[in-house]
């Protein structure tokens, strides 16, 4: 089972991926050990999503975190085209 969350960051300090990453996995570290608790024969992952407070996204760490889901790879953008929004 994936658990997937979502946090929104100032894009703009050093390291904030980092940062909301530590956030996200304290603040369901509690659910996701009952989880495995309850359901021994079950797996759970927690995948963490970082959007800058722009909007921006670091592409490749979001390409690399939709794998696990099947989820289809962004087709490659075209050069000086815009970023993901």
């Amino acid at each position: 089972m994936y658990i997937l969350e979502s946090k929104q960051s100032t894009d703009r300090d050093a390291g904030f991926l980092e940062v909301k990453k530590a956030e996200a996995n304290e603040q369901h570290k509690s659910i996701i050990d009952a989880l495995r608790a309850a359901a021994l024969k079950w797996e759970f992952e927690q995948i963490n999503f970082v959007v800058g407070n722009r909007g921006s996204i670091v592409e490749s760490a979001f390409c690399i975190k939709l794998k696990p889901l099947d989820v289809q790879a962004l087709k490659e953008r075209k050069p000086n085209s815009s970023p993901i929004m």
